[in-house]
C-alpha cells in the first residue's frame, strides 16, 4: 500500500490547541517495536521494520521510504500478521517481509503513541503524542491517498501547525535517541 503523509512537529501548546480543536473520532494507544539488522543494510536502504501492536492485535510493518527532505512523505508499506512481539526476528522471516538476505532481525526498543484521528473523505488528521525512552514529543499527521482534505489544512494553520520543515518520523527521532545512549552509531 503506498501510503502518502504531511508531517509537523509541533510543540506542547500547539499540541494542546490543535486537541480543543477538532472533535476526535478515535483515541487509542499504539506501541511500535523497531528491529534492525546487524549490518545496517535496512538503514542503508531507508526501510524501516516495526511490530506495532493496538488493542492486543501484532503486525509487523514494513516502510520503504521513497523521498527525503520534505514535509511529504511517501512511503510503500508492506504488512503481516505476527504472534507478538518479540526480541528478534528470524533470518527466514526478515528475508520473506523485507525482499532482502539481511540475516535476523533483532529489537532495538519501542515508543508508546496516543493518537487522535479524524477523519474527511480520504483524509485522516492523526494528533500524536509520543514517549520513547525519557523523550516525549508532539506531531500532527495528514494522510491521504489521492486528494488532501484542503479544509483540514486550512484549519490546522492558524493553531500554529507549519509543514515546511523535513519530515522527520517517529522511528528516526527514536533512532536519534538511541544513537544518543548507544555513544554513535548503531
Amino acid at each position: 500500500m503506498k501510503e502518502t503523509e504531511l508531517k509537523s512537529i509541533i510543540d506542547f501548546d500547539t499540541y494542546t490547541k490543535v486537541k480543543r480543536a477538532f472533535n476526535w473520532e478515535k483515541v487509542f494507544v499504539q506501541e511500535n517495536h523497531y528491529y534492525t539488522d546487524r549490518g545496517g543494510i535496512l538503514r542503508k536502504n531507508h526501510i524501516m521494520v516495526r511490530i506495532r501492536v493496538t488493542d492486543d492485535t501484532a503486525k509487523i510493518q514494513v516502510k520503504r521510504h521513497t523521498n527525503s527532505d520534505s514535509p511529504l512523505q511517501i512511503c510503500e508499506e508492506t504488512e503481516f500478521d505476527a504472534d507478538g512481539v518479540s526480541e528478534t526476528i528470524d533470518a527466514q522471516t526478515a528475508k520473506k517481509i523485507t525482499g532482502m538476505d539481511v540475516g535476523g532481525l533483532y529489537r532495538m526498543g519501542s515508543c508508546v503513541t496516543k493518537r487522535r484521528v479524524l477523519k474527511r473523505g480520504d483524509t485522516e488528521l492523526c494528533l500524536d503524542k509520543t514517549t520513547y525512552f525519557d523523550t516525549t514529543d508532539y506531531e500532527v499527521e495528514l494522510e491521504y491517498v489521492e486528494k488532501m482534505s484542503a479544509d483540514l489544512l486550512i484549519k490546522l494553520i492558524p493553531l500554529g501547525v507549519a509543514f515546511n520543515q523535513k519530515s522527520v518520523g517517529k522511528f528516526s527521532r527514536f533512532l536519534d535517541e538511541y544513537k544518543k545512549r548507544a555513544g554513535g552509531e548503531v
